[in-house]
């Protein structure tokens, strides 16, 4: 592993789950510092390299419990690539609200599948606070404006689209697939329910969304990877980007479209 943080301090339980991943796919984990905001994981088959980019920054005030998540989070997301033989996707000839779409269609997806692996392995959600509090704060501006379809009017560009419809499914995704005692189940249905009755045309595209993740297992890489090119399709992204799997072979990686 290679740690390059400077404030940042990884705990006992953060080295043993990448030590875990890096025994398990062969691969280098590397955690470092970002100019940029959040946390981002970047996978390399060739070179067999998973690197997290971390604000410290804008992580120092945050729980270790926080920081944890946050990493291992990022980490799980390699570790489905190069173990799972769940696939990534490469924008090709993109323009900006096209790669946002595409982000957010994936990380609504990958997310919940990711959530699920840390909450098992015993990670408690600690970025629900966080999420939750954008989900109350989108209700009450959803309840306060969205009588006459005005979010749909108003935010049906692709970009503004796409998120609301991220919060969605994620707010989905919690309710049906998280075994967790400490999901705030009450305001998750709440807000299902007003994005349904005012936001209707967004909520007609998450249905969609919904269907095709219940017709396939996201748990598996199959179904996971048949289910983000219907989603691709369904969004008349699909030309847009080449999809790939990595396949591991005699210690090396291929990289294989699918």
């Amino acid at each position: 592993m290679d740690n390059r943080l400077t404030i940042l301090k990884l705990s006992e339980k953060v080295k043993a789950y990448i030590e875990k991943v890096e025994k398990e796919t062969g691969c280098n984990v590397s955690i470092k510092n970002s100019s940029k905001e959040g946390a981002r994981v970047k996978i390399d088959c060739e070179h067999k390299y998973i690197r997290v980019l971390i604000n410290e920054e804008e992580f120092k005030k945050e729980s270790e419990e926080e920081i944890n998540y946050t990493i291992i989070h990022e980490v799980t997301h390699g570790f489905l690539v190069l173990k799972k033989k769940y696939c990534w996707i490469k924008s090709v000839n993109c323009g900006l609200k096209e790669g946002y779409a595409i982000f957010y269609l994936q990380t609504m997806i990958e997310d919940i599948v990711v959530d699920k692996i840390i909450h098992e392995k015993n990670y408690i959600l600690y970025s629900f606070t966080t999420y939750l509090d954008n989900v109350k704060k989108n209700m009450k501006v959803i309840r306060d404006k969205g009588k006459g379809g005005y979010f749909c009017e108003k935010y049906n560009d692709l970009i503004h689209k796409s998120k609301m419809i991220l919060t969605y499914i994620l707010a989905w995704g919690y309710l049906t697939y998280s075994i967790s005692d400490k999901i705030d189940k009450k305001t998750l249905s709440e807000y299902l329910k007003i994005f349904q009755k005012l936001c209707p045309k967004h909520y007609e595209e998450a249905k969609k969304i919904k269907e095709i993740i219940l017709k396939n297992d996201i748990f598996t890489s199959e179904g996971y990877n048949k289910t983000i090119k219907e989603c691709l399709e369904l969004w008349n992204l699909k030309d847009l980007v080449d999809v790939y799997i990595c396949v591991k072979k005699n210690g090396h990686y291929d990289i294989i479209s699918i």
